[in-house]
């Protein structure tokens, strides 16, 4: 189950040229995208217990570097990388860089912290804390920052986010605190069925609109590349950088760099097709392959140079 999903990535490559080339496989699925979406997000919820969120409070310093990193130098990056990148070819790709870098962060840099050997408490509690403050700062972010360039639903944007995040996540977090026992159990099988959640919503989406990617000049899909790669790689920078600057310890600012980086892009998915069609949903598509195959060398990177400061794996 567990190589299952570290294939990711590969997955999502293999389901966008089948949904281009046979989009009816993948257009039935319409009115199961949203509850797809919020299934993946109630595995997250399964995960994470009560007392560890609130264990983060005990440090609030953390907390706070954690959501401000998070929820700053990522919409920030996905602007300027979109509009150096992708304005000229569409705003609504701007638009939907946008909200991958302002969607919280993905359930999978929990695992990156916990192969690096960094602080996978923090990480499952900024992850669940990220997750829950999201409706409300992911409609105002994508609204003030690409507002000018199209039109932003902010009202619609939250009561999405509400329905497919906020509920799904405490709902999650009750069952794991009423019956532990019968969650563990199914722990082992959530990553795969998460990962094959997500590349049903990838596939949907390329084979909705597969009429106008294919339709995409061929630089444009190189100019998506670099805006996800770039966005990705300055978001570990920047998501390392600010917490060493606070005096956080290194462990610590690896957790929060990965946090910070590794965006929930199945989330940004279904919100940018719900916001302006498939289009737009492009940027989260390709963030969620480049992160997939960018990290694994970022965590190499980190154990080459703060392996003393890592636990021993």
């Amino acid at each position: 189950m567990k190589r299952f999903s570290d294939f990711l990535w590969l997955w999502v490559l293999l389901a966008v040229p089948v949904a281009l080339k046979l989009p009816s496989l993948f257009l039935p699925l319409k009115p199961l995208i949203k509850p797809l979406l919020a299934s993946v997000i109630l595995a997250m919820g399964l995960t994470l217990k009560g007392r560890e969120l609130l264990s983060i409070f005990k440090k609030p310093k953390l907390l706070i570097v954690g959501l401000f990193t998070q929820y700053s130098a990522m919409p920030l990056l996905g602007l300027v990388f979109g509009l150096i990148f992708l304005k000229n070819i569409n705003p609504e790709l701007v638009a939907g860089q946008v909200l991958t870098g302002s969607c919280p962060t993905g359930v999978v840099s929990n695992v990156y912290n916990f192969l690096t050997g960094a602080n996978v408490a923090l990480s499952i509690a900024l992850s669940g804390v990220n997750t829950l403050v999201s409706p409300l700062l992911t409609p105002v972010l994508t609204k003030v920052l690409v507002g000018k360039l199209v039109a932003v639903n902010g009202l619609k944007l939250f009561l999405d986010m509400v329905q497919i995040t906020l509920i799904p996540v405490l709902v999650g977090i009750g069952l794991n605190s009423i019956m532990p026992e019968k969650i563990e159990k199914v722990k082992p099988y959530l990553p795969a069925y998460s990962t094959f959640a997500v590349v049903l919503i990838v596939g949907f989406v390329v084979a909705a609109g597969s009429s106008k990617i294919l339709s995409l000049p061929p630089k444009a899909f190189i100019y998506l590349f670099l805006a996800s790669l770039f966005h990705l790689l300055f978001g570990f920078w920047l998501g390392y950088l600010i917490p060493r600057f606070l005096g956080l310890e290194p462990k610590e600012r690896i957790t929060i760099s990965i946090e910070t980086a590794m965006q929930n892009s199945g989330l940004a998915t279904v919100l940018a097709v719900s916001q302006w069609g498939a289009l737009a949903a492009l940027p989260a598509v390709f963030y969620s392959v480049v992160q997939n195959l960018v990290g694994p060398f970022v965590i190499k990177l980190f154990r080459l140079i703060h392996g003393k400061h890592l636990n021993a794996r």
